[in-house]
């Protein structure tokens, strides 16, 4: 065995402190926070920039699903394991590497001062580490994410920041691109690489669906909070409350996949879309009529 799949080196390294340390780092890795966190941010800052890191998170992480299951790599021993959560998933590439490149490096990517760089970065990379430390990533699994993850982001800013995609984007119907995307998922699922019917992928795709058709129904009559910055963090408190209740509840579908088309492909598939349509439509719409946000006329220009 070499440095890049062997963690007995880990094993000296780890004490009480730092494991608790990175015992909640990681947990920012975890599909609970990523929601909260990115739904907090579209709701607070109603920018581009959040609603594009929701669909550049389903993207890769949907891309990461389908790595695992085709590779199949085996996580390290179990003798190493300090994390639990991670199921019976396989380990190349890490998932919370991917993940952690991608929405850190791109919110870095749309922040000016140099100390906010570093710090999304500097989050970026602990992250990778805890995965390392914690005993469910070997350095190859994490190298592996880390490589994916920056490769997306590169080509994902590429085209955001080119206007030629863009602008055929625009000018495209939203029935037409819905259609587009159905098609995509559904080949995507077609060709999984599983013995049976992937349920978490279908879920994924449902959701980013969903999450794009909330965006663009929400579009240019979306909630526009005012006030203090303390209500508003209460207003956008309140909402994140939401989406984790939300998914609690769209996440329960997944235990009841019986390997069959409704099971694993119809009920998860809708259960993210319905999931995507709450975070991204539902929430901003009970914000305006509560009268707690108002309907802005521009949107941001990021």
């Amino acid at each position: 065995m070499t440095f890049i799949n062997d963690l007995s080196w880990v094993l000296p390294l780890r004490n009480d402190l730092l494991t608790g340390f990175f015992s909640n780092v990681t947990l920012l890795g975890y599909d609970i926070f990523l929601f909260i966190f990115i739904s907090f941010g579209l709701y607070f800052f109603r920018t581009r920039i959040f609603y594009q890191a929701g669909l550049l998170l389903f993207l890769t992480a949907g891309v990461n699903l389908f790595l695992k299951d085709f590779y199949q790599d085996p996580r390290p021993d179990a003798i190493y394991a300090i994390d639990l959560k991670t199921g019976n998933s396989f380990g190349w590439p890490s998932g919370h590497a991917q993940m952690a490149v991608v929405l850190w490096g791109w919110l870095a990517l749309h922040v000016e001062k140099t100390w906010m760089k570093i710090s999304l970065w500097t989050i970026a990379l602990l992250i990778c580490i805890s995965r390392i430390y914690l005993g469910v990533h070997d350095v190859g699994d994490v190298l592996g994410g880390l490589t994916l993850g920056a490769v997306t982001l590169y080509f994902w800013a590429r085209v955001s920041l080119s206007e030629t995609p863009i602008k055929a984007f625009d000018n495209a119907s939203m029935p037409m691109i819905v259609l587009v995307m159905l098609a995509l998922h559904m080949l995507f699922m077609a060709i999984y690489p599983s013995d049976g019917l992937d349920f978490v992928a279908a879920w994924m795709w449902g959701l980013m669906l969903g999450w794009f058709i909330g965006h663009e129904i929400d579009g240019r009559q979306g909630v526009e909070l005012d006030g203090h910055i303390v209500k508003r963090v209460l207003i956008c408190s309140t909402a994140a409350l939401l989406v984790f209740g939300g998914l609690m509840l769209s996440g329960s579908v997944l235990g009841r996949a019986d390997n069959s088309i409704v099971g694993d492909i119809i009920a998860p598939y809708s259960s993210g879309l319905c999931y995507g349509l709450f975070m991204t439509l539902l929430i901003p719409m009970l914000i305006k009529r509560s009268g707690l946000g108002g309907s802005r006329t521009n949107p941001p220009a990021v």
